[in-house]
């Protein structure tokens, strides 16, 4: 495992803004599998931080060692009491991205280089930005 650190990612705004996510921790459970949490916090509440999870399950009986990357980006509502009373905002709901990875133990170097790079090509092909952001997944 490598010491968690800082990891800093830019948002799809037209000029791009880049997110430090501060790391917040790890936790491995007596099944060996690990978790590490970082947050962006650059929102006022805590309940609008954007999280970053990485679930580690090492290798099991089949050879396959699994990544698990999620990253949850709240957004926010405001209820308003139509007095001088201001409740906190209140998560509305999430837009929720998961990413995993099973590599097998056998698999090389290249082979691992390989998938990382198709992943990153795909989410950056034309056709995963309109599958989500117009809703025009194939049919």
């Amino acid at each position: 495992m490598s010491a968690q650190a800082i990891i800093t990612i830019n948002d799809g705004a037209t000029t791009p803004v880049a997110h430090n996510f501060d790391p917040k921790g790890t936790m491995v459970g007596s099944d060996r599998k690990a978790v590490a949490l970082w947050r962006d916090q650059s929102a006022a509440s805590a309940v609008g931080y954007v999280t970053l999870n990485e679930h580690h399950t090492p290798v099991n009986g089949n050879g396959m060692e699994k990544f698990r990357y999620v990253i949850d980006v709240p957004t926010l509502e405001s209820a308003s009491s139509g007095g001088s009373f201001v409740p906190p905002p209140t998560r509305a709901y999430g837009t929720i991205a998961v990413v995993e990875v099973w590599a097998h133990e056998r698999a090389s170097d290249q082979e691992l280089k390989n998938i990382v790079a198709y992943v990153k090509n795909f989410t950056n092909h034309a056709y995963f930005s309109n599958a989500i952001i117009k809703r025009e997944a194939a049919w």
